[in-house]
Protein backbone atom coordinates (compact mmCIF):
# COMPACT_ATOMS: atom_id res chain seq x y z
CA UNK A 1 0.00 0.00 0.00
CA UNK A 2 1.48 3.49 -0.68
CA UNK A 3 2.01 6.38 1.41
CA UNK A 4 -0.87 8.34 0.16
CA UNK A 5 -3.30 4.80 1.06
CA UNK A 6 -1.84 4.51 3.89
CA UNK A 7 -2.55 7.62 5.21
CA UNK A 8 -6.05 8.04 4.11
CA UNK A 9 -7.03 4.97 5.53
CA UNK A 10 -5.82 6.15 8.96
CA UNK A 11 -7.24 9.76 8.42
CA UNK A 12 -10.56 8.01 7.19
CA UNK A 13 -10.95 5.77 10.60
CA UNK A 14 -9.97 8.39 12.75
CA UNK A 15 -12.80 10.75 11.51
CA UNK A 16 -15.39 7.61 11.47
CA UNK A 17 -14.63 7.10 15.40
CA UNK A 18 -13.09 4.42 14.61
CA UNK A 19 -8.90 3.15 15.77
CA UNK A 20 -6.18 3.30 13.08
CA UNK A 21 -3.16 1.93 13.01
CA UNK A 22 -1.45 5.24 14.20
CA UNK A 23 -2.65 8.48 15.18
CA UNK A 24 -2.69 10.40 12.46
CA UNK A 25 -0.64 13.94 11.99
CA UNK A 26 -2.63 16.87 10.38
CA UNK A 27 -0.65 19.79 8.49
CA UNK A 28 -2.42 22.97 9.76
CA UNK A 29 -0.36 25.16 7.91
CA UNK A 30 -1.42 28.71 6.01
CA UNK A 31 0.05 29.73 2.87
CA UNK A 32 2.04 32.29 4.13
CA UNK A 33 3.86 30.26 6.43
CA UNK A 34 4.76 27.90 3.29
CA UNK A 35 5.50 30.44 1.63
CA UNK A 36 7.74 32.09 3.87
CA UNK A 37 9.59 28.59 5.13
CA UNK A 38 10.36 28.18 1.27
CA UNK A 39 12.24 31.71 0.97
CA UNK A 40 9.38 33.19 -1.52
CA UNK A 41 8.84 36.68 -1.96
CA UNK A 42 5.73 36.75 0.04
CA UNK A 43 4.06 39.32 -2.28
CA UNK A 44 5.01 37.69 -5.42
CA UNK A 45 3.73 34.32 -4.83
CA UNK A 46 0.17 35.60 -3.45
CA UNK A 47 -0.19 37.19 -6.45
CA UNK A 48 1.24 33.77 -8.45
CA UNK A 49 0.06 31.30 -6.55
CA UNK A 50 2.02 28.70 -8.38
CA UNK A 51 4.60 29.33 -6.14
CA UNK A 52 2.28 28.21 -3.21
CA UNK A 53 2.47 24.06 -4.36
CA UNK A 54 6.34 24.58 -4.50
CA UNK A 55 5.95 26.28 -1.59
CA UNK A 56 4.30 23.62 0.34
CA UNK A 57 6.25 21.15 -1.23
CA UNK A 58 9.57 22.22 1.01
CA UNK A 59 6.92 21.89 3.83
CA UNK A 60 6.32 18.25 3.05
CA UNK A 61 9.79 17.26 2.64
CA UNK A 62 10.69 18.68 5.79
CA UNK A 63 7.86 17.89 8.09
CA UNK A 64 5.99 14.77 8.80
CA UNK A 65 2.33 15.19 8.03
CA UNK A 66 -0.65 12.05 7.51
CA UNK A 67 -3.14 14.67 6.08
CA UNK A 68 -3.20 18.24 4.90
CA UNK A 69 -4.95 20.92 1.76
CA UNK A 70 -4.82 23.91 2.14
CA UNK A 71 -6.92 27.07 1.10
CA UNK A 72 -6.05 30.90 1.87
CA UNK A 73 -7.45 34.33 0.42
CA UNK A 74 -5.52 35.37 -2.51
CA UNK A 75 -5.21 39.39 -3.30
CA UNK A 76 -6.04 39.28 -7.14
CA UNK A 77 -9.35 38.20 -6.57
CA UNK A 78 -10.11 40.83 -3.63
CA UNK A 79 -8.37 43.79 -5.70
CA UNK A 80 -10.71 43.18 -8.80
CA UNK A 81 -13.73 43.67 -6.78
CA UNK A 82 -12.34 46.90 -4.96
CA UNK A 83 -12.93 45.06 -1.93
CA UNK A 84 -13.20 46.94 1.34
CA UNK A 85 -14.36 43.80 3.34
CA UNK A 86 -11.05 41.79 2.46
CA UNK A 87 -8.20 44.13 1.46
CA UNK A 88 -5.16 43.19 -0.36
CA UNK A 89 -1.70 44.57 1.63
CA UNK A 90 -0.32 46.73 -1.57
CA UNK A 91 3.57 45.98 0.09
CA UNK A 92 3.19 42.32 1.06
CA UNK A 93 0.22 41.26 -0.34
CA UNK A 94 -1.17 39.62 2.91
CA UNK A 95 -5.41 39.52 2.69
CA UNK A 96 -6.55 41.69 5.91
CA UNK A 97 -9.88 41.48 7.48
CA UNK A 98 -11.21 44.95 8.57
CA UNK A 99 -13.98 45.36 10.32
CA UNK A 100 -16.50 46.75 8.14
CA UNK A 101 -20.50 46.86 7.71
CA UNK A 102 -22.49 46.04 4.79
CA UNK A 103 -25.97 46.11 6.78
CA UNK A 104 -27.47 48.75 8.88
CA UNK A 105 -29.35 47.84 11.71
CA UNK A 106 -32.33 49.90 10.40
CA UNK A 107 -32.15 47.48 7.26
CA UNK A 108 -32.43 43.96 9.37
CA UNK A 109 -36.47 43.80 8.11
CA UNK A 110 -35.17 44.39 4.23
CA UNK A 111 -32.59 41.18 4.87
CA UNK A 112 -34.98 39.26 6.69
CA UNK A 113 -37.82 39.64 3.80
CA UNK A 114 -35.18 39.04 0.71
CA UNK A 115 -31.40 38.71 2.30
CA UNK A 116 -30.24 37.68 -1.67
CA UNK A 117 -32.00 40.82 -2.87
CA UNK A 118 -30.31 42.83 0.18
CA UNK A 119 -27.02 41.46 -0.76
CA UNK A 120 -27.14 41.97 -4.40
CA UNK A 121 -28.39 45.65 -3.85
CA UNK A 122 -27.09 47.34 -0.41
CA UNK A 123 -23.94 45.19 0.89
CA UNK A 124 -22.25 44.05 -2.36
CA UNK A 125 -22.49 47.83 -3.84
CA UNK A 126 -20.92 49.12 0.23
CA UNK A 127 -18.29 46.23 0.32
CA UNK A 128 -17.54 45.26 -3.46
CA UNK A 129 -17.96 48.58 -5.35
CA UNK A 130 -16.38 47.56 -8.70
CA UNK A 131 -19.32 45.06 -8.80
CA UNK A 132 -21.90 47.99 -8.75
CA UNK A 133 -19.79 50.19 -11.08
CA UNK A 134 -22.79 51.70 -13.37
CA UNK A 135 -23.34 50.26 -17.34
CA UNK A 136 -21.69 47.70 -18.91
CA UNK A 137 -18.21 48.47 -16.16
CA UNK A 138 -20.24 46.81 -13.34
CA UNK A 139 -21.02 43.57 -15.40
CA UNK A 140 -17.59 43.08 -16.64
CA UNK A 141 -16.16 43.40 -13.29
CA UNK A 142 -18.21 40.59 -11.93
CA UNK A 143 -16.93 38.95 -14.79
CA UNK A 144 -13.29 39.72 -14.07
CA UNK A 145 -13.60 38.75 -10.47
CA UNK A 146 -15.59 35.43 -11.15
CA UNK A 147 -12.77 34.78 -13.93
CA UNK A 148 -10.04 35.67 -10.97
CA UNK A 149 -11.63 33.30 -9.21
CA UNK A 150 -11.85 30.63 -11.30
CA UNK A 151 -8.27 30.23 -12.63
CA UNK A 152 -6.79 31.12 -8.67
CA UNK A 153 -9.00 27.95 -6.98
CA UNK A 154 -8.19 25.69 -10.56
CA UNK A 155 -4.50 26.42 -9.49
CA UNK A 156 -4.96 25.73 -5.91
CA UNK A 157 -6.65 22.76 -6.41
CA UNK A 158 -4.69 21.31 -8.90
CA UNK A 159 -1.02 22.25 -6.35
CA UNK A 160 -2.66 20.45 -3.66
CA UNK A 161 -3.35 16.78 -5.96
CA UNK A 162 -0.15 17.60 -6.78
CA UNK A 163 1.67 17.70 -3.36
CA UNK A 164 -1.13 15.15 -2.21
CA UNK A 165 0.74 12.47 -4.26
CA UNK A 166 4.08 13.14 -4.50
CA UNK A 167 4.34 13.45 -0.14
CA UNK A 168 1.23 10.77 0.55
CA UNK A 169 -0.50 13.92 2.27
CA UNK A 170 -3.87 13.61 1.52
CA UNK A 171 -6.36 16.73 1.39
CA UNK A 172 -8.53 16.29 4.46
CA UNK A 173 -10.36 20.32 3.62
CA UNK A 174 -12.00 21.40 0.65
CA UNK A 175 -14.33 24.62 0.86
CA UNK A 176 -15.82 26.37 3.54
CA UNK A 177 -18.94 27.71 4.65
CA UNK A 178 -20.07 30.07 7.87
CA UNK A 179 -22.31 29.55 10.80
CA UNK A 180 -25.43 31.72 9.91
CA UNK A 181 -24.95 34.39 12.74
CA UNK A 182 -20.81 34.78 12.43
CA UNK A 183 -22.08 35.59 8.46
CA UNK A 184 -24.61 37.88 9.92
CA UNK A 185 -21.46 39.39 11.92
CA UNK A 186 -18.90 38.84 10.00
CA UNK A 187 -19.61 40.10 6.70
CA UNK A 188 -23.25 42.37 7.07
CA UNK A 189 -22.87 43.99 10.83
CA UNK A 190 -19.24 44.12 12.14
CA UNK A 191 -18.22 42.74 14.88
CA UNK A 192 -19.02 45.74 16.94
CA UNK A 193 -22.67 46.30 15.26
CA UNK A 194 -23.70 42.81 15.73
CA UNK A 195 -22.41 42.45 19.92
CA UNK A 196 -24.59 45.70 19.85
CA UNK A 197 -27.55 44.19 18.09
CA UNK A 198 -27.32 41.08 20.29
CA UNK A 199 -28.71 43.84 22.73
CA UNK A 200 -30.78 45.89 20.88
CA UNK A 201 -32.28 44.06 18.57
CA UNK A 202 -32.15 40.33 19.48
CA UNK A 203 -34.72 38.81 18.34
CA UNK A 204 -34.02 40.98 14.35
CA UNK A 205 -30.44 39.34 14.60
CA UNK A 206 -31.68 35.99 15.00
CA UNK A 207 -34.14 35.62 12.27
CA UNK A 208 -31.36 37.49 10.00
CA UNK A 209 -28.89 34.19 11.44
CA UNK A 210 -32.39 31.98 10.27
CA UNK A 211 -32.72 33.37 7.18
CA UNK A 212 -28.57 33.33 6.26
CA UNK A 213 -28.63 29.29 6.40
CA UNK A 214 -29.54 28.30 2.79
CA UNK A 215 -27.09 30.87 1.68
CA UNK A 216 -24.15 29.30 4.11
CA UNK A 217 -25.21 25.89 3.16
CA UNK A 218 -25.56 27.01 -0.84
CA UNK A 219 -22.07 28.30 -0.12
CA UNK A 220 -20.82 24.99 1.28
CA UNK A 221 -21.97 22.77 -1.66
CA UNK A 222 -20.63 25.73 -4.14
CA UNK A 223 -16.54 25.54 -2.59
CA UNK A 224 -17.42 21.05 -2.50
CA UNK A 225 -19.44 20.29 -4.71
CA UNK A 226 -19.02 16.56 -3.70
CA UNK A 227 -20.47 15.25 -0.55
CA UNK A 228 -18.74 12.33 1.27
CA UNK A 229 -14.77 11.17 0.81
CA UNK A 230 -11.97 12.27 2.70
CA UNK A 231 -12.12 16.59 2.16
CA UNK A 232 -14.18 18.24 4.86
CA UNK A 233 -15.56 21.19 4.42
CA UNK A 234 -14.14 23.92 6.88
CA UNK A 235 -16.40 26.10 9.30
CA UNK A 236 -14.38 28.36 11.66
CA UNK A 237 -16.77 29.66 14.71
CA UNK A 238 -16.22 33.08 15.97
CA UNK A 239 -18.82 34.88 17.84
CA UNK A 240 -19.77 32.08 20.80
CA UNK A 241 -16.76 32.99 22.95
CA UNK A 242 -17.87 36.61 23.22
CA UNK A 243 -21.78 35.94 24.16
CA UNK A 244 -23.49 34.93 27.08
CA UNK A 245 -24.85 31.51 27.04
CA UNK A 246 -28.45 32.41 27.39
CA UNK A 247 -27.40 34.16 23.90
CA UNK A 248 -25.71 31.72 21.92
CA UNK A 249 -29.15 29.13 22.82
CA UNK A 250 -31.35 31.68 21.58
CA UNK A 251 -29.37 33.44 19.29
CA UNK A 252 -26.20 31.44 17.26
CA UNK A 253 -27.53 27.48 18.40
CA UNK A 254 -30.76 26.92 16.04
CA UNK A 255 -29.35 28.18 12.54
CA UNK A 256 -25.88 26.91 13.48
CA UNK A 257 -27.12 23.28 13.93
CA UNK A 258 -29.80 23.78 11.15
CA UNK A 259 -26.46 24.05 8.72
CA UNK A 260 -24.28 21.39 10.34
CA UNK A 261 -27.64 18.49 10.18
CA UNK A 262 -28.50 19.41 6.67
CA UNK A 263 -25.17 19.32 5.06
CA UNK A 264 -24.21 16.44 7.49
CA UNK A 265 -27.45 14.62 5.88
CA UNK A 266 -26.13 15.04 2.55
CA UNK A 267 -22.93 13.20 3.30
CA UNK A 268 -20.76 16.02 4.38
CA UNK A 269 -18.54 16.09 7.02
CA UNK A 270 -17.62 19.42 9.06
CA UNK A 271 -14.16 20.43 10.23
CA UNK A 272 -15.31 22.95 12.63
CA UNK A 273 -13.19 25.15 14.51
CA UNK A 274 -14.20 25.63 18.02
CA UNK A 275 -12.42 29.15 18.85
CA UNK A 276 -11.18 29.95 21.98
CA UNK A 277 -12.40 27.36 24.90
CA UNK A 278 -15.87 26.13 24.37
CA UNK A 279 -16.41 24.12 28.20
CA UNK A 280 -19.94 25.70 28.55
CA UNK A 281 -21.18 24.88 25.30
CA UNK A 282 -20.88 20.85 25.70
CA UNK A 283 -23.98 20.07 26.38
CA UNK A 284 -25.22 21.68 23.21
CA UNK A 285 -22.56 19.60 21.35
CA UNK A 286 -23.67 16.62 22.65
CA UNK A 287 -27.18 17.18 19.94
CA UNK A 288 -24.66 17.68 16.90
CA UNK A 289 -24.79 14.58 14.22
CA UNK A 290 -21.84 12.62 13.74
CA UNK A 291 -19.84 13.58 11.19
CA UNK A 292 -18.45 16.84 12.57
CA UNK A 293 -14.65 17.19 13.21
CA UNK A 294 -13.75 19.36 16.61
CA UNK A 295 -10.83 21.03 15.93
CA UNK A 296 -10.45 22.70 19.66
CA UNK A 297 -8.28 25.68 20.01
CA UNK A 298 -7.93 25.89 24.03
CA UNK A 299 -10.17 22.62 25.34
CA UNK A 300 -8.64 20.35 27.52
CA UNK A 301 -9.10 17.41 24.68
CA UNK A 302 -9.65 15.03 27.96
CA UNK A 303 -12.73 16.45 28.84
CA UNK A 304 -13.72 17.10 25.53
CA UNK A 305 -12.84 13.38 24.94
CA UNK A 306 -15.31 12.13 27.52
CA UNK A 307 -18.33 14.36 26.98
CA UNK A 308 -17.86 14.41 23.04
CA UNK A 309 -15.70 11.54 22.06
CA UNK A 310 -18.65 9.50 21.02
CA UNK A 311 -20.15 11.85 18.61
CA UNK A 312 -17.42 14.03 17.14
CA UNK A 313 -13.15 13.19 16.08
CA UNK A 314 -11.32 15.71 17.86
CA UNK A 315 -8.16 17.55 16.75
CA UNK A 316 -6.15 20.30 17.47
CA UNK A 317 -5.29 22.09 21.06
CA UNK A 318 -1.21 21.70 20.58
CA UNK A 319 -0.40 25.00 21.19
CA UNK A 320 1.71 27.38 19.43
CA UNK A 321 2.84 29.05 22.25
CA UNK A 322 4.98 25.82 23.82
CA UNK A 323 6.05 25.33 19.98
CA UNK A 324 7.37 28.64 19.91
CA UNK A 325 9.13 29.27 23.05
CA UNK A 326 9.73 25.91 24.48
CA UNK A 327 12.55 23.37 24.42
CA UNK A 328 11.75 19.88 22.05
CA UNK A 329 11.31 18.29 25.05
CA UNK A 330 9.21 20.49 26.55
CA UNK A 331 7.36 20.00 23.01
CA UNK A 332 7.39 16.80 22.91
CA UNK A 333 5.90 16.30 26.50
CA UNK A 334 3.25 18.64 26.75
CA UNK A 335 2.01 16.08 22.88
CA UNK A 336 2.63 12.97 25.04
CA UNK A 337 0.44 14.51 27.85
CA UNK A 338 -2.63 15.75 24.72
CA UNK A 339 -2.30 12.85 23.15
CA UNK A 340 -2.15 10.62 25.98
CA UNK A 341 -5.63 12.24 27.05
CA UNK A 342 -7.60 12.46 23.82
CA UNK A 343 -5.73 9.34 21.81
CA UNK A 344 -6.96 6.17 23.21
CA UNK A 345 -9.88 4.61 21.38
CA UNK A 346 -9.11 6.34 18.06
CA UNK A 347 -11.82 9.18 16.86
CA UNK A 348 -8.45 11.75 16.83
CA UNK A 349 -6.17 13.53 15.05
CA UNK A 350 -2.66 14.90 16.17
CA UNK A 351 -2.70 19.08 15.19
CA UNK A 352 -2.01 22.56 16.05
CA UNK A 353 -4.53 24.43 18.34
CA UNK A 354 -4.31 27.39 15.16
CA UNK A 355 -3.21 27.38 12.10
CA UNK A 356 0.51 28.59 11.44
CA UNK A 357 0.67 31.95 9.49
CA UNK A 358 4.12 32.57 9.85
CA UNK A 359 7.33 31.14 10.53
CA UNK A 360 7.93 33.04 14.09
CA UNK A 361 5.07 30.86 15.17
CA UNK A 362 6.84 28.13 15.82
CA UNK A 363 10.66 26.75 16.33
CA UNK A 364 11.26 24.59 13.15
CA UNK A 365 12.98 22.26 15.29
CA UNK A 366 10.52 21.90 17.87
CA UNK A 367 7.79 21.44 15.26
CA UNK A 368 9.61 18.62 13.04
CA UNK A 369 10.76 17.10 16.64
CA UNK A 370 6.90 17.09 18.04
CA UNK A 371 5.28 15.49 14.42
CA UNK A 372 7.96 12.77 14.57
CA UNK A 373 7.36 11.85 18.01
CA UNK A 374 3.49 11.56 17.32
CA UNK A 375 4.20 9.53 14.29
CA UNK A 376 6.28 7.25 16.75
CA UNK A 377 4.38 6.99 19.86
CA UNK A 378 1.47 7.10 18.67
CA UNK A 379 1.05 3.31 17.54
CA UNK A 380 -1.96 1.58 18.60
CA UNK A 381 -1.42 -1.44 19.85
Amino acid sequence: MSKYQESLERCQKAVNLEQPDRIPVICKVDPTFAIEYAGFDMKEALWNVDRIAEAYSRVYEDFYFDGGGYMGRFPLFYKVMQSKSFVPNDSNGYVQHPEVSGLEAEEYDEYIADPYKTIVNKVVPRLYPALAAEGMEGGLNWARAINANNRIMGKIVAGNNMVAEKYGVPNLRRGITEAPFDFVADQLRGFSGASMDIRRHSEQIRQAAEVSTPLMAKLARLSNPTPGGSASIFMPLHMPSYMRTKDFEKLYWPSFKALIDELVGEGYTIQVFFEKNWTRYYEFLQDLPKGVIGYFEEDDLGVVKEKLGKKMCIMGNMPLSILRTGTVQQCVDTAKEIIDKAAPNGGYLFTTDKSLLTVKDVKAENFRAVNEFVHEYGIYK
